[in-house]
């Protein structure tokens, strides 16, 4: 096997045999997702949503509403953690496979595609679980939405992992989802007039996007799709030279 087949190999298994891990995986999706929708009060709420490029106010279900919010700062926040304990983790071991003579590239390859294979299954598990609850009007650009909440905030726990320590990083990725996708962007608040420090968070355009293509049969948030993909390639950027020079056997 190729040193890159044996390193995600040996990366998949730490994972799988993390208990704290596969508890995470399935129990916070149901807590999360589901109650919100069993616990939200039968009420109609006011949000804007974007139809044919204008910004129209229609009513919908608290359930619903909630339950699609949810799953969003769920992917976050358990992508969130996985990047930033795979960075983490990485800080000391790939240094040492590196002087051991294992490419930097390899390690570096490796540990992104644990990020992304991560991130893709926390979040088909999350839109599983809310397919018993909510259908959304368009159910494969629902998925890319969420899919790019958990990258984000993987990414930005990948480069928390290079130079945090744990215990700071695990306060970091709990309060960031919670606060930014949770308050800050949540449909439920009034957003006429979105502050501009607001549209600067990571949460803001998967949000919009994840809004739109939940209750609304056409697709109007294009941009934000692209600026959300930006965003999360920046962050990747970031992460990947942080982990070059934190694991480089000079450094």
């Amino acid at each position: 096997m190729t040193p890159y087949v044996i390193c995600l190999e040996m990366g998949a298994r730490q994972y799988v045999r993390n208990g704290l891990f596969i508890a995470l995986l399935i129990i916070l999706p149901p807590a999360f997702i589901t109650l919100s929708f069993t616990t939200s009060p039968d009420i109609l709420l006011p949000v804007g949503l974007l139809e044919d490029a204008t910004r129209q106010v229609v009513f919908l279900g608290m359930p619903d509403l909630h339950g699609a919010l949810m799953v969003p700062m769920t992917v976050a926040f358990l992508s969130g953690f996985v990047g930033l304990f795979i960075m983490y983790n990485a800080r000391e071991g790939d240094r040492r496979l590196v002087i051991a003579g294992y490419s930097l590239g390899t390690l570096l390859a490796v540990r992104l595609t644990m990020i992304l294979a991560l991130s893709l299954m926390i979040t088909l598990l999350a839109v599983g679980v809310t397919l018993l609850s909510f259908r959304p009007e368009q159910f494969g650009l629902f998925i890319v939405a969420n899919l790019i909440s958990a990258m984000q905030y993987a990414f930005i726990g990948a480069v928390a992992g290079t130079f945090l320590s744990a215990i700071s990083g695990t306060y970091l990725m709990f309060f960031a989802p919670m606060i930014d996708i949770g308050l800050v962007q949540n449909p439920m608040f009034p957003r006429d007039s979105v502050q501009w420090w607001a549209k600067l968070l990571p949460g803001y355009a998967p949000m919009e996007m994840l809004t739109d293509v939940s209750f609304t049969a056409g697709f109007d948030t294009l941009s934000f799709l692209g600026f959300s993909l930006l965003y999360t390639l920046a962050f990747a950027a970031i992460a990947a030279v942080l982990f070059t020079r934190v694991t480089s056997s000079r450094s």
